[in-house]
């Protein structure tokens, strides 16, 4: 059903899962530290009425490595040489997390070339993103993931170090093994032990070495969305489950789209509900949503 391909974009290999072409053309991007199989549990029904194309990002999965390019202008610049070489009519683009803001900041340059795009949960608020991400506990957790990414442990060694990895809950003083989630279980485990093994350590430095300032220095995204005149859907993780689109970031998007709709998934966090599989009602909004274009 899916094929894997590759595209070059301007000298780093692009791999990319391409589906049958049984409607207009719809790319999957991913977020930070993982591939395009994280898009797996909704692909199966997208590919009925959608000819689907999910990318690795450059450094992660199986695309080339960049090191010291791994700012968000560097991923746009391959997604825009992609849609604008591989399509001869209007793209859908959905994009989670950090793909999100490569999805938006896109559509604003190709704005004939783009016919809608969807945003899952990504973070709009530059500052709050800023103050989350530049916390003592996250450069922690990034400088973790960096050392990971680079260590030569067996599958079964990262699995279990990932499953040690502490996790803040809301409401709760002491975080929790990640192991211990609700929800989670082995087969998840191996399968971000996997996307980790897969990608470029150098893809966190920004993250670990707390230079986020850098790293979004020429990411604007109020102008992005103040530039769509296409149909955007904001997809909100519950804020309470880790979502990191806040109900002000919503409020905030939708004064400045001309066209802009926006769902909570309701008892999905930041993941969408891709994660742990359970996304009828990310296929609910995502699959009515495309049917309205």
């Amino acid at each position: 059903m899916l094929k894997e391909q590759t595209f070059n974009a301007d000298g780093v290999t692009i791999n990319f899962a391409e589906g049958p072409p049984s409607g207009p053309p719809l790319v999957l991007l991913h977020g930070g530290g993982d591939r395009w199989q994280h898009f797996l549990p909704i692909i199966p029904n997208l590919v009925m009425r959608w000819h689907v194309h999910a990318l690795d990002l450059r450094g992660h999965g199986k695309s080339g490595r960049a090191p010291g390019q791994y700012r968000p202008e560097h991923y746009v610049a391959d997604i825009v040489g992609f849609v604008q070489s591989q399509f001869t009519e209007r793209v859908i683009l959905f994009g989670h997390s950090l793909g999100g803001w490569i999805a938006l900041l896109v559509a604003a340059e190709l704005m004939e070339e783009v016919r809608a795009i969807i945003l899952g949960d990504p973070p709009l608020c530059i500052e709050r993103f800023l103050a989350i991400e530049g916390s003592e506990q996250r450069i922690s957790q990034w400088c973790t993931f960096r050392g990971l990414a680079s260590s030569e442990l067996t599958m079964p060694e990262l699995v279990s170090a990932l499953a040690d990895l502490p996790v803040p809950v809301p409401g709760q003083d002491t975080p929790i093994r990640y192991g211990d989630l609700p929800g989670m279980d082995a087969v998840h485990l191996r399968g971000w032990a996997k996307a980790l093994s897969q990608v470029d350590p150098d893809a966190a430095e920004y993250h670990a070495e707390g230079r986020l300032n850098e790293y979004v220095e020429k990411v604007d995204l109020d102008t992005a969305l103040r530039r769509m005149t296409c149909p955007v859907l904001l997809l909100q993780g519950d804020p309470s489950q880790g979502g990191l689109l806040s109900d002000s970031d919503v409020e905030h998007a939708l004064s400045l789209l001309s066209d802009g709709l926006h769902v909570q998934l309701e008892g999905a966090g930041h993941d969408l509900g891709l994660a742990t599989w359970k996304v009828a009602p990310l296929l609910r909004a995502v699959t009515g949503f495309l049917e309205s274009l």
